[in-house]
């Protein structure tokens, strides 16, 4: 008698060894950073529209924070967003850190969780904020479930795209009114800047006149390049834009911010979004061999009065160097050089036509395609202007001429 008991006292006491061992384990394992993070934030309140711990957490708020802090990128800030994030992930193959979702008849999707493991979800409630409550165990939340998703990376960037590739090197630059070089940037003017680095395309400075130029997107076809106008942000109307860098985000410069990226699906975003413009369109072409030498001063010579070299042109000067340059004898004066080569009807225009404005006096310029003419001007020199979105120039047409 006396051996069995003492066999049945050893087992029982490797048995609760075991359980101390198994205990001690399970509470200094290493937990998935996700769910560590997460745990910081227990007992937080909940508020709707909350995304931080000082203002408190909704569901969508809270996943998005806690995988900014931990992965080091933005999630989008919706239900809805977040649910295309990832891979889909079976309900019996649930891993720590995976995202659940919850929807409602009668509302949709409706909310989201951490899973911890061991049937443990880590949330936001109305109730109690930020708490830990069982996921199978809980007939609410069994019901409920709509799908999981396991997250690891950002949505992927179109880094190939000559645009987007481009505009990622100035994240981070300060936002500044008027700023149009890589030391501060408003958003037309790093839109601006970005299409003349990447591609050759020079556009208008303002939103309202880039927004008049260039071929409209549905949104549904929406590609990598591409630029998003937005309305009434800061004053009426057409007021910011950035460009679409793919996976659902753009980049721009925030006047809350700097150079960052946000994501079109924002609230605030889908508020004020207004429409898509693809720039392709004005590449400049420059196997025309007048408007291939007219825009190689762009920027680089300023108006010079009676100036005729590329040390400083007056207007005319500008043209008459160019022809000669092509082989082309051509008058020094904008009233002679109207005179030469045959009328060309504004419809019919094409690239190294040369066309006149008229104020006080002729002023000359070179078409070089789709709306657009290279020409001096006192304030910037040689530049590119869009007769589409400048009030300017577009109403001072006279005429224009093509000279073989």
């Amino acid at each position: 008698m006396r051996k069995h008991r003492g066999k049945w006292i050893t087992a029982i006491i490797l048995m609760v060894i075991s359980l101390i061992v198994w205990q001690f384990s399970e509470d200094n394992r290493e937990k998935h950073p996700l769910v560590e993070e997460a745990e910081i934030y227990i007992g937080v309140d909940y508020e709707q529209g909350g995304a931080s711990p000082k203002q408190g957490f909704d569901s969508s708020g809270f996943i998005q924070y806690i995988f900014q802090q931990v992965l080091e990128f933005e999630l989008p800030r919706t239900l809805e967003q977040q649910k295309n994030m990832g891979e889909q992930v079976e309900r019996d193959s649930l891993q720590e850190g995976d995202v659940l979702f919850f929807s409602k008849d009668d509302e949709g999707l409706s909310h989201a969780a951490i899973y911890m493991g061991k049937d443990q979800i880590i949330h936001p409630t109305v109730s109690s904020g930020v708490e830990v409550t069982s996921f199978e165990g809980d007939s609410y939340w069994s019901e409920n479930f709509e799908l999981a998703r396991r997250i690891t990376d950002a949505p992927e960037i179109a880094r190939e795209e000559d645009v987007v590739q481009t505009a990622l090197q100035y994240l981070g630059v300060p936002y500044l009114f008027g700023g149009e070089t890589p030391e501060a940037f408003d958003c037309s003017g790093l839109i601006q800047y970005v299409f003349e680095e990447a591609k050759g395309i020079y556009l208008p400075r303002s939103t309202d006149q880039q927004w008049q130029v260039g071929e409209k997107v549905d949104v549904e076809n929406i590609q990598p390049g591409d630029v998003i106008f937005f309305s009434d942000t800061y004053r009426d109307g057409i007021s910011h834009n950035g460009i679409y860098i793919g996976g659902g985000r753009f980049l721009h410069a925030s006047r809350t911010q700097e150079v960052t990226i946000s994501y079109l699906s924002g609230e605030y975003w889908q508020e004020k979004f207004t429409g898509v413009k693809r720039f392709e369109d004005l590449t400049i072409p420059r196997e025309d061999p007048i408007v291939s030498e007219a825009t190689k001063y762009i920027g680089e010579v300023p108006y010079q009065k009676d100036g005729t070299t590329p040390a400083g042109f007056d207007t005319a000067g500008f043209v008459e160097y160019v022809m000669e340059q092509e082989g082309m004898s051509f008058p020094r004066h904008a009233e002679e050089q109207w005179e030469v080569g045959e009328p060309v009807e504004k419809d019919d225009l094409q690239p190294g036509d040369v066309v006149f404005f008229k104020d006080d006096y002729l002023n000359p310029a070179f078409y070089i395609g789709n709306h657009q003419i290279v020409h001096v001007t006192l304030a910037e020199g040689v530049e590119v202007t869009n007769l589409k979105s400048n009030e300017y120039w577009a109403p001072k047409y006279h005429g224009a001429k093509r000279v073989d």
